[in-house]
């Protein structure tokens, strides 16, 4: 099967990372207040469960009410703020993995199609969740991303209103979520593909997105490279929605020149003002308390010494991501009756979904192609213009260069940074999103056995519900407007990938029945169950190597180092997959799905937990369908609409 080159192709962005010219951290960062076991309330208005990227996005907007008490419980502590903020990639191999804000020793099962491995899942631990060390992208995916998460609630999906999830319901959150700052004149004089229109964004959120001040000099080749393939379009904003070329912000904020993520946006900005905002950190909670009623009553959690403390809410909003929410409805009794009574624990609430429906974005990370005939002067990071200025735009503007460690290969650069270069500054990339029009593909997809695909007595609801989205993703394949993979491009000329932005595999997260309360849960990704999934993989690889040896990128010389240009047989790319493939692109979503009962669904449109009354769940978990994007600002608006829901008391 090949591909149409003639049809849309590309998205694609470029993204600054961490940044740091040594301003001095806020004080409530280096002093933050914080709440101690004795100084909670009887009992609030609400408690959230998780201190992440949804749970301070909530707690924020709910305790803009002075009248409103909010306690926010995360299991983690501050973190390395010196890290935190001015870290480069967070996911990079250098980077130890157990440092203060990652939770520890979180591994998947045995994957029986990736040759027996196991993934180590990468998952924030501190105040602000897995924001405080994510890559920062700003994307948003497409359109079409967000209008099935709509169609699969079929008529009875709100087409207006706070429980609308179509691309219109959710855009006015994208730009509620996130505060831009545009780029610099001069870089977008001297860039002329960094388009950008402010009407898709907003101007009010702490949490802040921008540009750097520079650009590699392999981006423009790049660039020229999509330009060849036909029918690549340039959209007027990486937030618009639609498939093209373009150059995506980061979540960095400009005027600090660092991370920007939920701590520094959703707590240390109003924290000081607020005295109805609690955080208890280092409190990993254990599980909701259900009264007779069904309703949630409170939250229990460990206090020392063997004690336990049960608070009582109003409300309870669990956001303890995608891994741990369905770890957590399951141990309060919430969840498919099988894992529950294997476990010991009473069923309150027979509700299959829970746990299943797991999915994310999943990757040949390994594949990586070099350049023989490319070099890199890093004059040109700088553009021109700004070189020739008294850089008073950004303050310590020729400060600022890149990572030494994106060009490590690169001795005059390795030279110049070691010398003039105390700290980590930002790092643009570009990655390509390829939408796809296959119908043959889509025809195989939408025919399946799809209870085959899931695991051994899939509940029927669940199976419904898998069978629901699969035929959505066939009606996306025929579709140009859905993007289905990104390639990273290095700085140094390399590219690697590619990463699959759509996924049809669909595993679980359960409770570890033998040990429940301690044990981490059991993370099955089902790899590569659907073998639609390893023939788009097989194509995409084809891609990759069409863009570099069939467009002008082939005057530099490509070398293909893994899986190598020798290996081309359907066998040796599949022996490849199995050997390569990473499940996680650190994306999950959908264990706890918003989705309708008889689909699998776990929460309605409001985000209340069905056959539960006081109870909702706002993370990455109740995305039913990963979108074609890093799903850090996906979830920033999934929370922002969640708040204005809770408010509004729908």
């Amino acid at each position: 099967m090949k591909f149409s080159y003639s049809l849309k192709l590309f998205w694609t962005g470029l993204s600054s990372l961490g940044l740091v010219i040594g301003s001095p951290f806020h004080n409530n960062l280096v002093f933050p207040r914080q709440i101690s076991t004795s100084e909670l309330l009887p009992d609030y208005d609400y408690i959230i469960v998780g201190g992440g990227t949804a749970g301070l996005t909530v707690a924020d907007r709910l305790t803009e009410d002075p009248t409103i008490n909010v306690l926010v419980l995360e299991a983690g502590g501050w973190g390395n703020q010196t890290m935190i903020l001015a870290v480069h990639i967070p996911a990079d191999e250098n980077l130890d993995a157990n440092y203060d804000a990652f939770w520890p020793n979180v591994t998947s099962l045995p994957q029986a199609r990736l040759n027996g491995r196991v993934n180590h899942l990468r998952i924030g631990m501190a105040v602000g969740g897995s924001s405080a060390v994510n890559g920062m992208y700003a994307m948003r995916g497409s359109a079409e991303d967000y209008d099935r998460w709509g169609a699969l609630f079929g008529t009875h999906a709100a087409h207006s209103g706070p429980a609308d999830w179509t691309w219109e319901g959710i855009l006015p959150y994208f730009k509620k979520a996130l505060r831009l700052s545009p780029p610099i004149p001069a870089l977008v004089e001297e860039f002329d593909s960094l388009r950008f229109d402010a009407s898709y964004w907003g101007n009010t959120s702490g949490v802040n997105v921008g540009w750097p001040t520079f650009y590699w000099p392999s981006i423009p080749k790049f660039m020229q490279a999509y330009g060849e393939v036909k029918g690549v379009e340039f959209p007027p904003d990486s937030g618009a929605g639609q498939p093209g070329v373009y150059w995506f912000p980061s979540l960095v904020d400009p005027r600090l020149v660092q991370r920007s993520y939920a701590r520094t946006g959703h707590y240390s900005n109003v924290n000081e003002t607020r005295p109805n905002y609690h955080l208890l950190i280092n409190t990993r909670a254990r599980r909701v308390l259900l009264d007779h009623t069904r309703t949630a009553t409170g939250v229990e959690f460990p206090a020392g010494n063997g004690r336990l403390i049960t608070i009582n809410a109003g409300e309870v909003v669990i956001s303890a991501g995608a891994i741990h929410t369905p770890q957590f409805l399951q141990r309060s009794g919430i969840g498919p009756h099988k894992v529950l009574q294997a476990a010991g624990i009473e069923t309150l609430v027979d509700l299959p979904g829970v746990g299943q429906n797991f999915h994310d974005h999943s990757g040949l990370i390994p594949m990586k192609i070099e350049r023989t005939n490319a070099s890199v002067s890093f004059e040109k990071y700088i553009p021109t213009a700004l070189m020739e200025t008294d850089c008073t735009i950004v303050p310590g503007l020729k400060d600022i260069h890149p990572n030494k460690g994106d060009l490590a290969n690169n001795s005059d650069f390795e030279n110049y940074a070691e010398t003039l270069w105390a700290a980590n500054r930002t790092a643009p990339q570009i990655a390509g999103w390829l939408p796809l029009t296959v119908d043959a593909l889509a025809r195989r997809l939408e025919q399946q056995d799809f209870a085959s695909l899931l695991a051994p007595n899939a509940h029927p609801t669940v199976i419904a519900g898998y069978k629901a989205q699969m035929k959505l993703l066939a009606v996306q394949m025929r579709s140009s407007g859905t993007s289905w993979t990104r390639a990273q491009i290095q700085a140094d000329w390399g590219i690697q990938g590619p990463v699959l932005m759509q996924s049809f595999q669909r595993g679980s997260i359960n409770i570890k029945v033998t040990d429940p309360w301690n044990a981490e849960p059991m993370i099955d990704y089902n790899a590569l169950s659907n073998p639609v999934e390893e023939e788009v993989f097989l194509n995409l690889i084809n891609f990759i190597r069409y863009l570099n040896y069939n467009t002008s990128l082939s005057t530099l010389s490509p070398h293909e180092v893994v899986p190598g240009t020798n290996v081309t047989s359907e066998a040796d790319l599949r022996a490849c997959l199995r050997a390569t493939l990473s499940p996680s692109d650190l994306h999950p979503v959908g264990s706890c799905s918003m989705l309708p009962l008889e689909l699998g669904g776990c929460v309605d449109q409001t985000l209340r937990v069905y056959g539960v009354k006081s109870l909702r769940v706002v993370d990455g978990s109740v995305i039913p369908m990963v979108p074609s994007a890093n799903t850090c600002q996906p979830i920033y608006a999934v929370a922002e609409k969640a708040a204005d829901i809770i408010k509004s008391g729908i």
